[in-house]
């Protein structure tokens, strides 16, 4: 089954890649939040609290 994506999907998914390519891959704060308390409370750093992760998750809900 094939999934068409409309022009802002598009969009969308581009802008998430160039965020996470740009900040998230090598983020020394989430680097050092898993090492110290868990992959989970990375994750929850990343979405709660981080500007980027909040701009990702917003993206994300355009999406849905």
């Amino acid at each position: 089954m094939k999934t068409i994506l409309t022009y802002t999907e598009k969009e969308a998914i581009a802008a998430i890649d160039k965020l996470m390519n740009t900040y998230c891959h090598q983020c020394l704060l989430k680097s050092h939040i898993k090492h110290t308390q868990g992959k989970t409370q990375a994750h929850h750093f990343c979405i709660n609290e981080c500007s980027v992760g909040k701009q990702i998750k917003q993206l994300g809900n355009e999406l849905q």
